[in-house]
This record gives C-alpha cells, structure tokens and sequence, in this order.
C-alpha cells in the first residue's frame, strides 16, 4: 500500500500489466476490470494484507477487529503503564479497560492525546506541542475547509482505524467518490510533460525484473524468516535498484519519477532506503503478482483526524491519562516489576507490572532503558531503526485549477515532478466551498532545505511565507496559472522536528529487513512494544499504529492470564 495518492498510480500499472500477461489480454480491458472490481469491493469490504493472504483465511478471519464496548470489572488490578497517547496506546487502552483492566497512559504533551493525528480547524493551534503556538488560533481556511497536519489518509482495508470511527459515531469522506470524472495524474520531469502513454511504456519495460525479484524475495523479510535474494535486496538501495532495473536510470522521466516517489513516501533519499521497500511496495507475488488489491487512500475521517484519538481519549477520561509526563528512564526490578521516571513538572515515579513503550524509537533512543533488562537485538532496532524525514505543506487556492482542463490534460492534484517540490494531491477532495487545497509533500534530504525550521507553522511565520512562495514558482510549470489563485493562506509542519515524534514514520534502511524488521515489537520481560514501527503489513500508517496497540494489549491480556507468549 502507499501513504500518498499519487503513488498509487504507480503501483496500479504495475499490477494492470501483470495481470494482462497473466491473462493474454489488453491492457485497457485489464483497467476497465479493474475498475469495477473496485467498486464491488467497496461494497464487499477490505481485501487481504500480505501476511493474510501468506496465512490463509484463518488470519484473515483472525484479523477482524471487534470491540467489547462497555467498561467490566476487573477480577484482579495490576499495574499498566502505557507510555505515548498516540494511536497506539489509546488503541492498546481502550482494548485493556473493555477486558476490565485500568490502565494508566503517561503522554508527554502537556494537554492533548493523539500524537501524529491533529487536525487544523482554527479551534486550537496546528502544532499542538509547542508553547509558542498553544493558543486558540483564527480559523485558518477559508471556506470552513480542516486539513491534517500529519497522518491523513485511510486505505479500505485499514479496518481498525475503521472501526473505532464507526464505534464513536465519526463519518468518512469517500474520496474516490468525490474524484472528478476523467482525471489524471500530472507528471513533469526534464522541463517537460511525461503523459501517461510514456509512463506506461516505460512501466511495461520495467515490470518484468520488478516480478523477477519479488519471487526470489518472497514475503516477509525479517530479522529471523528471509532468503538469499531477499538478502541481497535489501543489501540493495532503492536508488541502486532504479539505476540498475529501470531503462536509463535516474536519467531517465520514469527513473526520476520512481525516485522521487520512493523519497517522499518513505522520507528518505532512495540512498537510504532498502530496495525492499520499493519491491515489497509495487507488490509480492506468489502467482498473480496482484494478489493484495489495491492501496486506495479512499477514506478522510470527515471533520478531521483528531476527532477519533478525541473521542477515545474523553471515553477513557482523566483518570487514565495523565498528560504533561515525559519518561527519562525504566528500570526492571529484582521482583520483576518495573520503575518508570518522569519529568512532570517535577520527578514523579511510577511501578508497574507491565509497561507498553508505544514512543516512536527515535524518542525512545535518548531515554535511559540501560537497566530495563532488554537484549543486544532490541537495543539495536531501537537505537538504528530508520526515522523518515517530511514537510507537509497546505496551500489554499480560490479554486480548484488543477480540476479543469489545461496543458496538464484534466488533473485531480496528484503530482509528481522534479522542479523542486516533488509530489501534491488535493487534502479538499470531498469537502464543501470554491477553494481548494493542494499538499506539498517532501521527504528526505529537500526537507532539509525548507526554511521553516520548527515542527508547524502558518503565515504568521517567516518560513512558511518563504517555502509557499518556493512552492508556487516549482508547481506553476506544471499548472500554469495556479500561482496567480492562491489566496494567501498556508500551513506547514515538518513532524521530525516535533520533540514529541523526531520523525515521520519508520524507514527501514538498507540491510534493516534481514537485522531488525520484527523485532520492533518483540517483548522484552513484561515491556510491551507498540505503534507504527512495529507493524510489517502498516508500518507508517494511522493503522499500523492502530493495529498494533490493540496486538499488544492482547497480548498483555495473554500474559496477566498466564500465558507464555513470546518474551524475547
């Protein structure tokens, strides 16, 4: 799957050739199908991940997210400590107080939950962790129009997140459904328009050893399940895999275009990244090379992101949240309990008999966990784990030029080039008024030449003023005309710089499959590991963390009851 909407195009050629070969059949009936099967799976429901399709009905059955709602009472009160009020441990929370337990959550930021999910309204600031900014702000849009200034978009099959929106009465825009009729991607490399024939041309010419080296791979790759070639692959760079697989390399649109695709969706330089990254992407295939479906970001939570990390954080209350409480260290006791230390305005110091690190690692790396009992490969995934580096910057316009037709052919905001700015979509799609938002997403070395050095910031902001205006000389060759519609309203955030988050979202690096990946999550004694990192089908998405709160809060569950498990 992808974390932004115009790679997935990318990814749907791929899977529409293979399917054509597989079939002897035109690529254009193969898109027609594809189509349909759309739709009826929006009306079937979600299709496997890789790992239930590998793991049979039983996993995917296995995988359906329900909810005991309703608090029980607890038979016996042990100690939990969940440390981080993200996704995944107010996911991890609530699993535990539907099974009758009360668990404590101990969130850094002094008065919000909900860590990388925040939305910008104007009822409250778009940081949200920097005093500067922790004041009521004037709305920011126009039009009554909220963006999200982190995590944004919801696949079909993330059914989690799903499902606590529906449990706590939140709505979901169907963004697919508000896509205008006819519209395409707008790619523009080399001071020049790549249309969709080349683009698909040149797919067609690189699907081939794409197929080759994700047979030889197989699915997954991790510390302790990989081959040969999944070895090598991820020894690999993305950036060496385009020079090597692609016709032309980096001097060629579609090499610039998959590099540019891969830098921003992982948020780092493709010199950075394992070229698993971009095999296990475009898709595993054991026979038909599509067997996954399709990554379709079809879903907005409607209102705003934060509405449902609000809604689990007021159905929890102040009595299981304790806000302002920053950890320095966990120590594991001779009994085998432990001892957490906070900074909260003062040292305050918790024992728990389980503890759930949810904290993103290149947080948990600065903490002291030297006396926590973990071991050698635990210290090593937290301490070298790849953190993804992006700028996520709104720009408002008074209409929607990229929706009408141009020397772009009929757009719907997706964009890719190489004139500085790298990759956009529309953040409006599906909400009311004439204006429209377009989002400039950056990711690895660009980041760091943005002139905003702080975690968010608005036209009140110097940087901000002078990355919008960057922004619109690189995208006014791609639209023509668009610069002259902007309606002087921005927003702008660079997670990594947040003390509270320090990246975007994992990145495994080169060689990192076959040292680390899963391992993230593995326990170590009675420390419990959660959030987006941890997750193999959802790493750096909403639902990865989502997902992997409620696996380890089950996973506690099994351990208070007396069950073995895996500790390290």
């Amino acid at each position: 799957m992808s974390r932004t909407p115009a790679l997935r195009a990318i990814r749907d050629h791929f899977r529409d050739i293979a399917r054509a070969e597989a079939r002897d059949t035109t690529l254009t009936e193969i898109q027609d199908d594809r189509a349909l099967r759309a739709e009826r799976r929006h009306a079937e429901g979600p299709p496997p991940t890789r790992r239930q399709f590998v793991m049979g009905a039983a996993a995917v059955a296995g995988a359906a997210v329900t909810w005991n709602v309703g608090r029980a009472v607890a038979q016996s009160a042990p100690r939990i400590a969940i440390v981080g009020g993200g996704i995944a441990g107010l996911s991890a929370a609530l699993t535990l107080v539907d099974a009758g337990y009360s668990p404590t959550i101990y969130e850094a930021h002094p008065n919000r939950v909900g860590g990388r999910m925040l939305s910008e309204r104007g009822t409250r600031p778009g940081c949200g962790s920097c005093h500067s900014v922790n004041r009521t702000v004037s709305a920011t849009w126009a039009d009554g129009q909220v963006t999200d200034v982190f995590g944004e978009l919801i696949d079909t099959n993330h059914t989690t997140i799903r499902s606590l929106a529906e449990r706590f009465g939140l709505g979901l825009t169907d963004l697919i459904a508000a896509h205008p009729a006819g519209s395409t991607d707008t790619y523009y490399f080399f001071g020049r328009r790549y249309p969709a024939a080349d683009a698909q041309r040149d797919f067609e010419a690189t699907y081939r050893a794409l197929r080759e080296d994700v047979r030889a791979a197989g699915y997954p790759t991790t510390w302790d399940d990989s081959s040969a070639a999944g070895r090598a692959l991820d020894s690999m760079s993305v950036y060496d895999w385009i020079e090597s697989r692609v016709r032309g390399g980096h001097g060629s649109p579609f090499g610039m275009l998959l590099d540019a695709a891969y830098a921003i969706e992982y948020g780092a330089d493709t010199t950075d990244q394992s070229a698993l990254n971009l095999v296990y992407m475009l898709g595993y295939s054991g026979r038909t090379f599509s067997i996954f479906g399709e990554s379709d970001e079809r879903y907005r939570l409607t209102g705003g992101i934060d509405l449902v990390t609000d809604a689990i954080g007021e159905y929890l209350g102040p009595e299981s949240i304790e806000l302002g409480w920053y950890m320095e260290s966990i120590r594991q006791n001779a009994g085998g309990t432990y001892t957490l230390t906070f900074d909260a305005g003062g040292t305050q110091v918790v024992v728990a008999d389980y503890v759930l690190l949810t904290v993103p690692f290149p947080v948990l790396r600065d903490l002291d966990y030297s006396q926590a009992g973990f071991d050698a490969r635990k210290d090593l995934a937290i301490q070298t784990l790849g953190a993804a580096k992006n700028g996520k910057l709104h720009v408002q316009f008074d209409t929607r030029l990229w929706n009408g037709d141009g020397a772009w052919g009929r757009g719907n905001g997706n964009s890719y080039s190489d004139t500085g700015y790298q990759c956009t979509w529309e953040s409006t799609r599906g909400q009311g008024g004439q204006s429209g938002i377009l989002i400039c997403y950056t990711g690895g070395s660009v980041v760091d030449t943005l002139a905003l050095r702080h975690s968010y910031g608005n036209m009140d902001s110097a940087g901000v003023r002078t990355d919008t205006g960057d922004f619109l000389d690189r995208i006014e060759p791609v639209f023509p005309g668009i610069s002259a519609r902007w309606n002087g309203r921005a927003q702008e955030s660079v997670a990594h710089l947040n003390p509270f988050f320090r990246s975007s979202y994992a990145n495994l690096e080169p060689g990192q499959y076959q040292t680390i990946c899963g391992y993230e999550r593995v326990r170590q004694g009675n420390v419990f590991f959660a959030g987006e990192m941890c997750s193999q089908d959802f790493q750096g998405f909403m639902e990865g963390g989502a997902v992997e709160g409620v696996r380890a809060a089950n996973e506690i569950l099994s351990a208070m009851r007396g069950g073995r498990g895996r500790r390290r």
